[in-house]
């Protein structure tokens, strides 16, 4: 018989294993990382940045309805600054989240392996060609994208909805393929993946929720990547308890041979 899984309860699964000794000490590990990352922009990118944005948004026309909402006839020296250190802190926190992904991950992998999980058989490996393909496209949609729509912070409460769902999407996204792919098959990790999106993104909104309360985002990183293992590796559990073998079943799909009709 199969249990249903929860994208809330690996969340409540999280908030136990983040209290581990060496989760807590994980933390340390992307906040780092941050923060240098973050200063070395600042030195680095901070001024030739605020110099094109302030020079470039007196040509968007539909930048300066947005500014108008405001009052502002035209972009001040203090808003493409703060404009500009808003997007360098979004470039840090994505290297922060990458290297968390990459580095914690294995450790919450290998913890969550000899505790919660010992039964999984590991079918997998844990760095291959997907899991990098991944981490590289979810950071590059990212920066992008939070460049791309940090003129519409300046919209009433469109900056707390937009650094949700960006955040959301970082969480859900970066670290649910290194997550299974260890323990999981090939077919087996396609197969969740493609039907657990939405429990992803759940787990990705909630985390991205929390970070709006103050230094909650410097734990996100860390529990989020243990809410999506937990998550994952239940579903995999749970796929497993199933009658039906997918490695099986997609072998045999695939070498099944294409009847052809004949015409009399």
């Amino acid at each position: 018989m199969t249990q249903q899984v929860s994208p809330i309860s690996a969340l409540g699964k999280a908030l136990v294993t983040q209290f581990h000794p060496t989760m807590l000490g994980a933390i340390l590990m992307p906040f780092g990382v941050m923060v240098l990352s973050f200063v070395l922009l600042l030195l680095v990118a901070w001024g030739p940045l605020d110099t094109w944005f302030l020079e470039s948004a007196h040509k968007w026309s539909w930048f300066s309805n947005i500014t108008a909402l405001w009052g502002m006839a035209t972009v001040s020296d203090w808003l493409s600054g703060f404009i500009a250190f808003i997007a360098l802190l979004a470039i840090s926190v994505v290297i922060g989240l990458s290297v968390a992904a990459v580095a914690v991950t294995p450790i919450a992998v290998s913890l969550l392996g000899k505790t919660d999980y010992q039964d999984l058989e590991k079918r997998g490996k844990f760095i291959d060609s997907r899991s990098i393909f991944n981490a590289v496209k979810v950071g590059t949609i990212f920066v992008i994208g939070w460049i791309l729509t940090l003129p519409l912070w300046l919209i009433p409460f469109a900056s707390i909805i937009l650094s949700v769902f960006w955040s959301a999407y970082a969480f859900s996204q970066i670290s649910k393929v290194d997550a299974i792919t260890e323990h999981a098959s090939p077919a087996e990790r396609a197969y969740i993946l493609d039907k657990n999106k939405k429990g992803f993104w759940i787990i990705g909104l909630v985390c991205g929720s929390l970070c709006l309360i103050p230094f909650m985002g410097l734990v996100m990183p860390v529990y989020a990547i243990l809410a999506c293992t937990h998550y994952g590796l239940s579903l995999l559990r749970e796929l497993r308890n199933r009658p039906i073998d997918i490695d099986t079943t997609i072998k045999e799909v695939a070498d099944e041979p294409i009847q052809l009709s004949h015409d009399n």
